[in-house]
């Protein structure tokens, strides 16, 4: 078997440009709810990866990536309506921005309009650290997506500060050593990947669509970005969580 790992970033009223909106949303929550399915932690799926673990066959990984504020405000809802966990990767530097503007009203903004504001207002984009302690506490897990994202919204960073700082910053605020780490637009490299473990990390999640066995392999866990419906989703799941199948539908569709 496999454990199909989903990607998102925004939801919002409306979907977009890597946006699922919020009716999509809940429409897959609930599908994953009703039919059974098991959402794991990061920390659970790390384990089922080692073999330490084993897990049913109606298993998920759900993951959000760079922490944006919408995520707090429409997705967090829906999950918790359905008792399902999550996992949103924090490009760290960002939250610290946003923190210092607590109270700044939320801004529901597409992709390209959060971007364009990003430096400017971060506090009505980004989660802030408050927020992340709320959903920490109903079981959401915050892993690593480095520091600045490489966008150099605050600074420009090195790879190794990207690395270093995102992993010091969890520590400081959360309070754990943290050996997840998402690659923000799915860009690395072998020496990207011997950065990663020198700072601490031990398992890689990439934009790559595939299949996600209990071998071991840590370097490139295989992601499928959302879209769509509950019909979508429900497809997806039946040909991810098929070695065979999904192991040739990656060939076909590799991203």
């Amino acid at each position: 078997m496999s454990v199909p790992v989903l990607m998102y970033h925004h939801v919002l009223p409306q979907s977009g440009f890597i946006t699922s909106s919020v009716m999509e949303f809940e429409a897959q929550m609930r599908y994953l709810a009703n039919n059974g399915y098991h959402t794991l932690s990061a920390d659970e799926f790390l384990a089922y990866k080692k073999g330490e673990l084993k897990v049913g066959k109606k298993s998920v990984l759900i993951t959000f990536d760079d922490g944006w504020r919408d995520n707090y405000v429409y997705a967090f809802p829906v999950l918790k309506k359905y008792g399902l966990r999550a996992t949103i990767f924090l490009v760290t530097g960002w939250i610290e921005a946003a923190s210092e503007q607590v109270g700044a009203e939320f801004i529901p903004a597409p992709h390209s309009k959060a971007k364009a504001m990003a430096s400017q207002n971060p506090g009505a984009l980004f989660l802030n650290w408050d927020e992340v302690g709320k959903m920490r506490e109903a079981g959401i897990d915050f892993h690593s997506h480095t520091h600045g994202h490489s966008d150099a919204y605050f600074g420009t960073l090195s790879l190794e500060q990207e690395l270093a700082m995102c992993r010091q910053t969890l520590k400081r605020r959360l309070g754990f050593d943290d050996t997840h780490l998402c690659w923000p637009r799915g860009k690395y490299d072998k020496a990207a990947i011997n950065a990663a473990k020198q700072a601490g990390y031990e398992i890689l999640y990439t934009t790559k669509r595939g299949i996600n066995r209990a071998n071991g392999e840590l370097e490139a866990i295989k992601r499928i970005g959302a879209k769509g419906d509950e019909r979508w989703l429900a497809k997806t799941l039946a040909i991810y969580s098929n070695d065979i199948l999904g192991g040739i539908y990656s060939l076909l569709k590799p991203n």
